[in-house]
């Protein structure tokens, strides 16, 4: 099947009668939000004219405008006037480090990052993560224990669907020793990742997360959780960090990475 055939079978779907009540420019909304996810259009490609849509879905030319707008609003379109809508380019949308960004005594300067893979598991059971990937993903939990600096430690256990991340779940551990999950997620996940949410809090930490930070337990100390997203709905991954003792500062991205 040719590239445009596939494109045109994204939107077969779609002739099929709904009966899940949902707003029309949602469902021509998911429907294009698979096919960037598949690959069927890459970042920089562009999608087919607002009129054309129109042409060859069962929706009136508002419903695909809405629909176009809303893509544009959760960063996973750029539309530009006088030419198009056009999916967003991945690489453009993240700075690096995405997390664990503790500054030198500068202010200015990030700490270089050193990562161990020591644990990667198929998850059984429910877990703060289901809030956000669902309770039917296929999920994977990928632990390491990221140095800063040679200061400090920090425990990380990386939650996420291994169907949708497969890189992550074959790759050879000790590839992941060090490895730039920036660039393994945005060469395999065609969407890129619009929107991370840090939430921190004092916590009690379990005895494994103790003895891999190398603090007695029972120890209280920073425990974060990170939520990647493209667009509102799609998580990407569910991430939890066990901070060491430390007194740098730890400086957070953008909350909204679609604007680069």
């Amino acid at each position: 099947m040719n590239t445009q055939a596939r494109r045109l079978a994204v939107f077969e779907s779609l002739q099929i009668p709904d009966f899940t009540k949902r707003p029309k420019y949602q469902r021509l909304v998911d429907a294009l939000v698979d096919g960037i996810r598949r690959g069927i259009w890459q970042p920089g490609d562009q999608l087919p004219a607002e009129e054309e849509l129109a042409q060859i879905t069962p929706f009136s030319l508002g419903t695909v405008q809405r629909a176009l707008r809303d893509l544009a609003e959760q960063g996973l379109v750029v539309r530009m006037h006088g030419l198009g809508s056009f999916i967003a380019d991945a690489p453009r949308q993240l700075e690096d480090p995405w997390h664990c960004r503790f500054l030198d005594d500068d202010g200015t300067t990030v700490l270089p990052i050193f990562s161990q893979a020591i644990l990667r598991t198929p998850v059984k059971g429910n877990g703060p993560w289901n809030r956000y990937l669902g309770v039917s993903a296929n999920i994977m939990r990928l632990d390491r224990i990221i140095t800063i600096n040679d200061e400090f430690k920090i425990s990380s256990r990386f939650y996420a669907d291994r169907q949708l991340l497969k890189r992550l779940w074959e790759m050879p551990m000790e590839k992941l020793n060090g490895a730039n999950f920036k660039n393994v997620i945005t060469q395999q996940f065609k969407l890129p990742i619009t929107n991370i949410t840090h939430l921190v809090q004092l916590a009690d930490f379990d005895a494994e997360s103790c003895e891999r930070v190398g603090v007695p337990h029972p120890y209280h100390g920073v425990y974060m959780q990170a939520i990647a997203r493209a667009g509102r709905e799609c998580c990407v991954y569910y991430q939890e960090f066990f901070l060491g003792p430390t007194t740098r500062s730890l400086q957070f991205p953008e909350a909204n990475l679609s604007s680069g």
